[in-house]
């Protein structure tokens, strides 16, 4: 069996596997909204070594609430590696064709995230985001081959559940992005740092020398489009919300100048004294969005 849905290429890979299910299950939201209703508009995690696991490698059970709020529920199936033995892989393999069965997409995160359409008599079907060899179009069963001999896996299903009142899942979204900066340690775990912490580590592992490796444009390209995508956010809270227009119309500015900072910084040929330059700017916007983001929190009508 095979289940018509689709994940676009996003760079965010984790939101195109969001937007599949959104569109799968029908719940109406565009781009923007799917990554500021989820709060991955605000999210940044960036390693000490600004390694491109950055992206991956944070703590979801937030994230996985505000997905509720707007009409999915994401269930995580567990992780598995190399030394997972064969009765736990059956187990989850059993797991994952029966949410098929019943309409429901699954994932995996194994370096990057990708849907399970579906299943054949011999393995699973992975959606691929790009036209190229990763990450693999099907999933053996038992050896999963396709994953190499390093497997770092982690299995999701997704139900559709009841959509809250937009305001609602906006505010708590809003919260969400505050909470990144005033306690970071709620969402990632050291040697990875969110909120304004991101910043100053990535600055520091710039002056270190990491500044031009993969991990360095990696960062930059994610978690540019992550705020440009906020920025489109804030614009359509602004027109959804006139009483809100204002504050909303100026967080969208500062995101969308943030997005173009750390673009910049995802030049691979951009000199260290300049990435470093870029991101202490982009950090001194971001400060300033905090008192908006928590005035906006409080004055969206719920």
């Amino acid at each position: 069996m095979k289940m018509e849905i689709t994940q676009p290429p996003l760079n965010t890979t984790m939101m195109g596997v969001i937007r599949g299910v959104a569109d799968y299950f029908d719940l109406g939201l565009d781009t923007p909204a799917i990554y500021g209703m989820s709060g991955h508009a605000f999210l940044m995690n960036i390693h000490q070594a600004i390694c491109p696991s950055g992206p991956y490698c944070w703590k979801y059970q937030p994230f996985m609430v505000l997905l509720e709020n707007m009409g999915i529920e994401m269930t995580d199936l567990g992780f598995f590696s190399a030394e997972s033995t064969p009765e736990e892989r059956n187990d989850l393999e059993r797991t994952i064709r029966y949410e098929l069965e019943i309409g429901n997409p699954c994932s995996v995160l194994n370096l990057d995230n990708q849907l399970i359409s579906g299943f054949d008599d011999s393995g699973f079907h992975c959606v691929q985001p790009w036209d190229c060899d990763f990450p693999p179009a099907r999933l053996s069963f038992g050896s999963w081959k396709e994953m190499g001999k390093e497997i770092h896996a982690c299995f999701f299903s997704f139900h559709k559940t009841g959509v809250l009142e937009t305001s609602y899942a906006i505010q708590r979204s809003l919260l969400y992005a505050i909470d990144l900066s005033e306690n970071p340690a709620n969402h990632t775990t050291a040697p990875y740092f969110c909120g304004l912490e991101a910043y100053d580590t990535w600055i520091s592992a710039v002056k270190n020398g990491y500044g031009k490796e993969h991990g360095n444009w990696w960062n930059g390209t994610v978690w540019g489009e992550c705020r440009k995508m906020g920025a489109l956010y804030f614009r359509e809270i602004a027109e959804g919300y006139p009483a809100c227009s204002l504050v909303s119309t100026g967080l969208g500015d500062f995101f969308s100048e943030t997005a173009e900072l750390l673009l910049k910084i995802s030049d691979r040929q951009l000199d260290d004294s300049s990435k470093i330059s870029f991101l202490k700017e982009a950090r001194a916007i971001e400060e300033k969005t905090l008192p908006l983001l928590q005035e906006l929190a409080e004055t969206i009508e719920t």
